[in-house]
């Protein structure tokens, strides 16, 4: 376990504790103080100091001698051998598993809001011990009986992922009636017997829960199909609906990928058409500072000779205060910006960019059918557009811009 390391100069909360009960089990004699130890805790508030005191019999022949007896409450505040609280402790733990925050988070948040410094080192041994104590709470047999207590029989399903080729595959076996994890386990080998193992741990649980198995689902793997044969004879077993899905879907996904390789074909240039734009827009930026430069200039240029200095002036005599100037830029009464006919082109551009980079969709909205409807939808506006500004520059909101909203949505093939 990572100790946290203590900045010089650190201010610490002593505690004593000393055990409520010093009468020994076995004589009966008052029980004498034997060591003390020394313990020092992160908390939400000021750093503690923990002193406990440990106490054994004075009676070296008393078979209670060998007890060493500690005060109850040190476990209050903190198990053996930790460096921090059990209210940070929840806390750390409740935003890396609820949150899903990173380390780095997790540390970060705790300086900027307490103030406090804990390195990442110690933010991971701390939430991996959450992670442990989670699990055992959720795998007591007990407290799955109370969850149970209604429940007629269960569905399980199975499945399993491997990040990467060569690793361990992680093995999650779900109730589906409660939607409960019953156990998760990585196995190196995808072996007929390393998977007969979880079929039977799970057989092992719901006997325990006195619970029978109604159904598996899975995306029925060569192995996962022996095993139900071989554990669970008799209990029926479907393809998971996802997979099902997926395997009906294929060939149509196939094609619709296809289709996306040649519209991303014929629409291209992109960057040809917004190269001259932005290269137009960074001159008339430039012109328009020098401008402002120069207006800024102009007035202490042309002061007048007759205008008295503030040296020259008598020493009673009032002085006229300069009246305010609004500076360039201000928001206060300034016009609302002119959409020109380059910011609308690098808005269709943009728009055009945002759907030949949208993948996303599955079987239910394929992403080609959606990109097609899009295009269209986009080509429509810029004939709108073309129409209704023919002859004559862009200027002023055009109400036939691309609307940003197609883009988030799936949308159906116009037919």
């Amino acid at each position: 376990m990572s100790r946290i390391q203590w900045p010089e100069g650190t201010t610490f909360r002593r505690i004593t504790l000393v055990p409520e009960d010093r009468a020994c089990r076995a004589c009966g004699r008052f029980m004498h103080e034997s060591d003390r130890m020394a313990r020092y805790l992160r908390t939400f508030g000021d750093p503690v100091h923990v002193v406990t005191v440990a106490c054994r019999c004075p009676d070296k022949g008393c078979p209670g001698r060998t007890e060493r007896r500690v005060s109850e409450d040190l476990i209050a505040l903190a198990p053996p051998h930790w460096s921090i609280s059990w209210d940070l402790f929840a806390w750390m733990g409740h935003r890396r598993y609820q949150r899903h925050w990173s380390c780095e988070q997790i540390s970060g948040d705790l300086w900027d809001r307490f103030r406090m410094r804990v390195s990442d080192d110690v933010v991971e041994d701390y939430t991996e011990q959450y992670e442990l104590m989670v699990a055992a709470r959720e795998s007591d047999i007990e407290r799955m009986r109370e969850a149970y207590r209604d429940t007629p029989d269960v569905v399980l399903t199975i499945d399993g992922l491997q990040p990467e080729k060569g690793h361990e595959t992680l093995y999650v076996v779900r109730e589906l009636n409660l939607g409960r994890l019953w156990f998760a386990e990585p196995l190196l080998s995808s072996s007929q017997g390393e998977i007969n193992g979880l079929f039977e741990r799970a057989l092992e649980i719901s006997r325990r829960l006195d619970k029978p198995v109604r159904a598996w689902m899975s995306d029925k793997q060569a192995a996962f199909v022996a095993g139900v044969e071989a554990v669970f004879p008799g209990v029926p077993h479907r393809l998971c609906q996802n997979h099902f899905l997926r395997d009906a879907a294929k060939p149509v996904l196939e094609e619709d990928s296809h289709a996306k390789v040649q519209m991303r074909r014929k629409v291209r240039g992109l960057r040809d058409i917004e190269r001259p734009v932005l290269a137009r827009s960074r001159r008339a930026k430039e012109a328009a500072s020098t401008q402002v430069a120069a207006a800024a200039a102009a007035p202490a240029a042309a002061k007048s000779p007759q205008a008295a200095t503030p040296a020259e002036q008598p020493p009673n005599s009032p002085t006229e205060a300069p009246l305010p100037t609004q500076p360039a830029g201000s928001a206060t009464n300034a016009p609302a910006p002119i959409e020109t006919a380059d910011d609308v082109v690098l808005a269709y551009c943009a728009a055009v960019r945002g759907v030949l980079n949208d993948d996303q969709g599955g079987p239910l909205h394929p992403p080609g059918v959606r990109m097609a409807a899009a295009l269209e939808e986009i080509f429509d506006s810029i004939g709108r557009a073309r129409m209704e500004k023919k002859g004559g520059p862009v200027t002023g909101p055009s109400p036939s811009s691309p609307p940003a909203s197609h883009l988030a949505s799936p949308r159906s093939p116009r037919r």
